[in-house]
This record gives C-alpha cells, sequence and structure tokens, in this order.
C-alpha cells in the first residue's frame, strides 16, 4: 500500500512549493541533492556506504514512494522517501504505520518550509490511507530538524531508538495522525 494515495498528492505552501511523486528523469539529480544535504549536515561520511544509499533514488523509488519537492519552475528543492511495512527500505515502521526517511532540503532552499511541507505531506497521506501514526530515525545532533518535529506534532520514542553501528545513535520519532482517532 503506497504511502501516498495513487492518484499522486499535491501540496503547496504559499503556492512557492509543490510536492509530487519524483520522475524517472530526475532520479540522479535526487539522488546528489539528498546525499549533498547529508554532506552539508556532517552526518554521513562521504566515503560510507550509507552516501551510496543517500545517493541511490533508483532504489528509493521502486522500493518506496520517493517524493520531491520543487519550486514554480520546477528546480528541486527536497526529497523525502516514504516506506510503509515490508518495505525493503523500512526500519522502524510497525503495522498501521507509516515511516519517513532520508528527508533532505539543498542546502540553498533551507529555512523556507520545505521540510515541513514534506514533513505534512508524508502526514496528511498516513491519515489519507488510515495509517494510526508516522514515525522517523533521526541522528542525535540534527537539533534543527527535532524542534521542526516537535512542531508537528511528533514525540521522542526512546524504546524504538536505533544503533546502526557502535557508538550511533539513531533517535525515533512518531506522530499520530487524524486517522488514529482524537489523542
Amino acid at each position: 500500500m503506497p504511502a501516498v494515495p495513487d492518484r499522486g498528492i499535491t501540496a503547496r505552501m504559499s503556492d512557492c512549493v509543490t510536492v509530487r511523486p519524483a520522475r524517472p528523469d530526475e532520479l540522479e539529480e535526487v539522488g546528489r541533492l539528498t546525499l549533498e544535504a547529508y554532506l552539508a549536515d556532517g552526518v554521513v561520511n562521504p566515503a560510507g556506504s550509507y552516501a551510496a544509499e543517500l545517493a541511490d533514488a533508483s532504489r528509493r523509488a521502486s522500493d518506496a514512494e520517493l517524493l520531491v519537492a520543487v519550486n514554480p519552475d520546477g528546480m528541486l528543492l527536497g526529497t523525502i522517501t516514504v516506506c510503509t511495512p515490508g518495505s525493503p527500505l523500512g526500519e522502524l515502521c510497525r503495522p498501521g504505520e507509516v515511516e519517513f526517511r532520508m528527508l533532505a532540503v539543498a542546502p540553498g532552499a533551507r529555512r523556507r518550509g520545505v521540510g515541513e511541507v514534506l514533513v505534512r505531506t508524508v502526514l496528511a497521506g498516513a491519515t489519507e490511507i488510515g495509517a494510526s501514526g508516522v514515525v522517523m530515525y533521526s541522528a542525535e545532533k540534527m537539533h534543527v530538524a527535532h524542534r521542526l518535529y516537535a512542531r508537528l506534532g511528533f514525540i521522542r520514542m526512546p524504546e524504538r531508538d536505533w544503533y546502526p553501528l557502535p557508538g550511533v545513535r539513531l533517535l525515533a520519532f512518531g506522530a499520530t495522525t487524524a486517522a488514529s482517532g482524537p489523542r
């Protein structure tokens, strides 16, 4: 089941940003943007295996829902990968949950709400398909992202934190959706 309805979801923020599924002809650029964003944040080793995974947008598009944020001219501003339980890319989601991964905003497009509109699109899509919540991991030092998640209703889920490598802890966050009923 796709996290975003098959008809495609388009979200607009001040008519400046549109979120839509990535097109095959832009996958290479989406991969570059993702890797560039993570390198700018200093959270990935450029020679490591995760850098190669970040750059592989083709895999993300085939194994999950790969969304992009574009400006009115079609310029890529950001991207997010959406997984459901059973997806080869899902690491955290359980039945009834949607997971997002690899949220990335081009360094030149930051602080303009691009990350927020991408996450809100995932939340809306999860609600539309009846998912009870949205979950994700974040690196410990990504404090700006953590503030965004808190603003959007995500709470820490320390019982689901993950150590993918010795000394590397990924923090789990989750938010309930409108589909899960009143809080």
